[in-house]
């Protein structure tokens, strides 16, 4: 079904005159899951975003679906055992959206465990997956370990070990969950604000919010607030001035940096352990660019935009010289093509590191009508939405839950994955389906990998849209007529939206992408079907996102 700005007027007329059951504060993975999850279950949900969906944090993660092996270090078996089982479900119900990605971790002269002990750990993290899903992990010497990543540092290299996670585009898991709330009956609006509750006689009998687009101020009859907000908790908890006992936030700051894949060529993903503070640093292959990241610090700055400091570029190369042998030499911040950062919401915990600090989550209820639910993980946000709707649900009347249909967010694939067969490798079945058809190999794998069952209609968008066979970038695969079909098909208002979220153009492109922002500019405008006029605003704010996403100068970061 169509989800573009057209359809928006009327998701606005349904968020004025309709009573919802709930109202979800939050357009990032975990208000996402929310709400398709209480859509699915027959609830009447409405999700507003004061920014794009996934804006904050859920765009901004290390993009892995995996365990985390350094909390099963830190004995927190718990949230390991549930975030593998819950990689396990992903890779079964999105398989476009939960890779298997093959990671080696050297031990290097300055890694504390030896292989033997992270084979035991291994051992450890693949039994509480209990082996499904992906390729256990195996011991590796050195020799063969240098032929598995040849980019790896010999010097006080003892052997290491290869093992599996899962690798995800974090926006596009967002919009799935968003899509599939919205085909179940839910209205999700991005750019509309929640400003206050209105509460009668100590009970929530609905919400104003502000459509950030026109400037209106608009009522929301809900029976329940659902904040999802993020790192914006705190703020959120404040205005709704609750005595629910959440504790405060402990704002943590993840840095990623993009260098051009000529400079670091990678086969698999690598675990590096920074010779710079011991902390565990990915190095990760895209197919036209690496990734490093993430750093994990203590973070009190404004939260909408934080930036990334000559200092955080520069930790994250001189952990990957450490660890890995560029080509041409060690990597420079000047490398840096592109960057993100983001803040992780932590729930604080005394005496704990940053990095330290646990990735648990924790749900409060106010029962005026208010379920908060602050920190967790990528990985487990379906696990989150669930346990958040079941205490959303002890505040509304029994009748009410009486007619609801169970939870099934356990086993109903995700958008992009609903026209699936019980084929084996699904994602490598639809790409031979476009090669048969006449697609090339590079583009049809590229269509299967980021749209799933969808990309039969993405592939036809492309062939129907003036210039949509056209690529963007001449040595990128995104075309016209991907932009096209995401813009009907997923709410995208600007450029922005296309280019940083619905794709990763501006990642793999960097400042290049500069260049052809007068060109998207027209064509959003032409679809939008708004004033020529109006494309020179999109094209700019394209162009200052890509400014103000630089690495800050040396000086600057310097004087701060």
């Amino acid at each position: 079904m169509p989800y573009s700005i057209h359809q928006r007027p009327d998701l606005l007329k349904r968020l004025r005159t309709e009573v919802f059951d709930l109202l979800v504060v939050g357009g990032g993975i975990t208000g996402a899951g929310i709400a398709r999850d209480a859509a699915l279950r027959g609830l009447k949900v409405a999700l507003v975003e004061r920014g794009d969906f996934s804006i904050g944090t859920s765009s901004r993660s290390t993009k892995l679906i995996h365990g985390g092996l350094r909390y099963l270090e830190m004995g927190d078996v718990g949230l390991v055992f549930e975030a593998v089982r819950e990689r396990q479900r992903l890779m079964q119900l999105a398989p476009h959206l939960a890779r298997p990605q093959s990671f080696v971790l050297p031990v290097q002269a300055h890694v504390k465990h030896s292989v033997l002990m992270l084979d035991i750990g291994l051992t450890v993290y693949d039994f509480l997956a209990s082996f499904a899903g992906v390729m256990h992990h195996r011991a590796v010497r050195k020799k063969a370990l240098l032929r598995m990543e040849p980019r790896l540092r010999t010097e006080g290299l003892s052997g290491g070990v290869r093992y599996f996670d899962a690798t995800t585009n974090d926006t596009r898991l967002v919009l799935a969950n968003i899509r599939g709330a919205v085909e179940a009956g839910a209205v999700a609006l991005s750019r509309v604000t929640f400003t206050e509750p209105r509460l009668l006689d100590g009970k929530l009998k609905g919400a104003t919010v502000r459509d950030e687009l026109s400037g209106e101020l608009m009522p929301v009859a809900t029976q329940i607030v659902v904040a999802a907000a993020g790192p914006w908790t705190d703020e959120f908890m404040g205005r709704w001035r609750t005595s629910a006992p959440m504790p405060p936030l402990s704002p943590s700051k993840g840095v990623h940096v993009v260098v051009p894949r000529a400079r670091m060529p990678l086969t698999h993903a690598v675990t590096m352990t920074s010779p710079l503070d011991g902390r565990v640093v990915f190095a990760l292959p895209w197919p036209h660019a690496t990734v490093l990241g993430t750093t994990d610090s203590a973070y009190s700055g404004a939260l909408d935009e934080p930036e990334c400091t000559w200092q955080d570029a520069n930790y994250l190369v001189e952990t990957a010289n450490g660890c890995l042998e560029p080509v041409g030499g060690p990597l420079q911040v000047s490398d840096v093509i592109a960057t993100w950062a983001g803040i992780r919401p932590l729930v604080a915990q005394s005496g704990a590191s940053v990095y330290k600090t646990s990735r648990e989550h924790i749900i409060t209820t106010d029962p005026r009508g208010l379920v908060a639910i602050a920190g967790g993980k990528l990985t487990t946000f379906r696990v989150m939405a669930e346990q958040t709707i079941e205490e959303a649900l002890k505040l509304l009347p029994p009748a009410r839950v009486a007619e609801l249909k169970p939870g099934s967010t356990d086993r109903l694939p995700l958008p992009g994955a609903t026209k699936f067969s019980s084929k084996q490798r699904p994602l490598q079945q639809v790409a031979a389906e476009l090669v048969a058809a006449g697609t090339e190999p590079v583009w049809a794998q590229h269509l299967a990998d980021n749209y799933g069952s969808d990309a039969q209609d993405v592939l036809a968008a492309c062939q129907e849209t003036p210039e949509g066979m056209e690529p963007v970038l001449p040595d990128l695969p995104w075309r016209i007529g991907e932009l096209a079909w995401l813009w009907r098909e997923e709410m995208a208002l600007d450029l922005v939206d296309l280019c940083v979220r619905r794709t990763q153009l501006y990642y793999s492109a960097g400042e290049r992408l500069a260049a052809q922002a007068e060109r998207l500019g027209d064509l959003l405008a032409s679809w939008s079907r708004w004033p020529p006029g109006r494309s020179r605003g999109l094209a700019d704010q394209l162009l200052d996102y890509i400014r103000t996403h630089r690495v800050a100068a040396r000086e600057t970061a310097d004087a701060a």
